[in-house]
């Protein structure tokens, strides 16, 4: 990909993405090891030298805005190898910003990462795909450095492009294409309109849109959220296919607000974008994880539209089957309870 890809960014940031690419095939590429990312790191943001960088498998060390990162990624060939890989992009940590103040609303929120379920995702898409699947980790969790109050801005979403091309240079990728769930569905996009060499993208349970457009201090890419209303821009990439999945009964990222605006938007512009309705089996009805491997393994592979959703329709039906006996079950559960409230309650009128 020549730097033109990059033409509408300052000459600082392009400058340094040069020096960048020129001293990232120095790091290490083993594969990852198990790790444990503590939620008190995730939440106060995770910071890393250079050296601390370069002695984790599997990082890039990248200057973005003037400040520098270490990028994980989690690299799987479970179901084979390719030229153009499977990036995952996940959603957000840690609950919800208090944009006033800039903080985390409820730290509680917050987890820890084990970096092995990260493995097995990325095992998931490639074995489905059969290629290369990378797993990349978002800023400020799972791995990578910075913080992650700054998810879904400028900063991140260039940080992400960055390191794609990083990740392309060092292993000869032709491309990549892209799988996002929650904010990283939204991040999918904003890299679709930036880049030129994207092959599948599948948005699932994405966030994707936003009137949080106006920085919280002016100029600032870290408190800027990016906008993603230039959908033209997605027709440089030639072989773009894209898709969006959703469950209608989503209770954190509602369907008909953030998810078919966007389907709409990009019909009237004339693509033609898939709109997969599913049934997730989590409390908030949101992971589309299992979904979205399905889906992109059909894309990359090149299946048909109806191949790839009558796939899909198999798999609701089974999601629909787990959510009913879960719903039986916990109502097998109440039953002893009240029953043995009312005989109580009797015996003690007497």
């Amino acid at each position: 990909m020549a730097f033109s890809t990059y033409a509408g960014w300052s000459n600082g940031v392009r400058g340094a993405l040069a020096a960048t690419l020129l001293a990232v095939a120095a790091f290490a590429t083993a594969p990852a090891g198990a790790e444990i990312i503590r939620k008190e790191d995730t939440l106060r943001g995770i910071t890393m030298t250079r050296d601390e960088c370069a002695a984790k498998p599997q990082t890039l060390w990248l200057n973005v805005y003037g400040e520098d990162f270490c990028v994980r990624y989690y690299l799987s060939t479970a179901g084979g190898q390719g030229s153009r890989p499977v990036v995952i992009l996940n959603g957000d940590h840690n609950g919800p910003v208090d944009p006033t103040r800039w903080t985390w609303a409820d730290p509680s929120k917050a987890s820890d990462v084990n970096t092995d379920k990260l493995v097995a995702i990325a095992d998931q898409f490639s074995k489905l795909a059969r290629t290369t699947a990378i797993y990349l980790g978002r800023i400020g969790v799972e791995g990578t450095s910075g913080s992650h109050l700054s998810r879904k801005t400028q900063l991140e979403l260039n940080l992400i492009d960055v390191a794609l091309e990083a990740l392309r240079l060092r292993y000869q990728f032709e491309g990549f294409h892209l799988f996002g769930e929650s904010g990283g569905g939204r991040l999918v996009f904003g890299l679709g309109e930036m880049r030129r060499d994207v092959g599948c993208l599948i948005s699932g349970s994405g966030q994707i849109v936003t009137n949080r457009t106006i920085a919280m201090r002016p100029n600032d890419p870290t408190r800027t959220y990016f906008d993603i209303s230039k959908v033209q821009l997605l027709k440089q990439n030639r072989a773009l296919r894209m898709m969006v999945i959703s469950d209608p009964n989503d209770q954190q990222v509602p369907t008909a607000a953030q998810q078919t605006p966007m389907v709409q938007s990009l019909r009237q512009a004339g693509y033609v974008v898939p709109h997969l309705l599913v049934e997730a089996t989590d409390p908030k009805r949101h992971s589309v994880l299992d979904y979205g491997a399905v889906a992109m393994g059909g894309c990359v592979l090149g299946r048909h539209d109806d191949e790839i959703a009558l796939a899909i329709g198999t798999m609701v039906r089974r999601s629909a089957d787990i959510n009913r006996r879960q719903q039986d079950e916990a109502r097998a559960k109440s039953v002893p309870q009240t029953a043995s409230g009312a005989i109580t309650g009797q015996a003690g009128r007497t």
